[in-house]
């Protein structure tokens, strides 16, 4: 979430009148599964970011401004806490979504 607010804020600060910012979580049930989505429309994540983006200490942010360490420990939280994914959908240009799988143990939550 710190991440897409950073995007949309950077991008509202680029100049342009006409953009509106938007920051969107969902949640949906899939096979075995609880999907998260959390959609910016930001500036989005250029691909060669995007290669990098869980690794630990990578980070876009200037000196100072970020660890480089928190979509790492996001992604190691997730697949190994839990067994679930994180991965990232992004069009430079159009903003990004971070999607989140958690698997549903048990019949009683779906």
């Amino acid at each position: 979430l710190s991440n897409a607010f950073d995007a949309v804020r950077e991008r509202a600060q680029s100049g342009d009148g006409e953009y509106s910012a938007s920051v969107m979580i969902s949640t949906r049930a899939v096979e075995g599964a609880v999907e998260i989505r959390v959609r910016d429309n930001g500036g989005g994540i250029p691909e060669e970011v995007r290669e990098k983006i869980f690794e630990p200490f990578f980070t876009t942010k200037p000196t100072g401004s970020g660890t480089g360490l928190g979509l790492s420990l996001s992604f190691d939280i997730v697949t190994q806490g839990h067994g679930g994914t994180l991965t990232v959908e992004s069009t430079k240009g159009e903003g990004a979504t971070f999607v989140v799988t958690l698997p549903v143990k048990g019949s009683a939550i779906l």
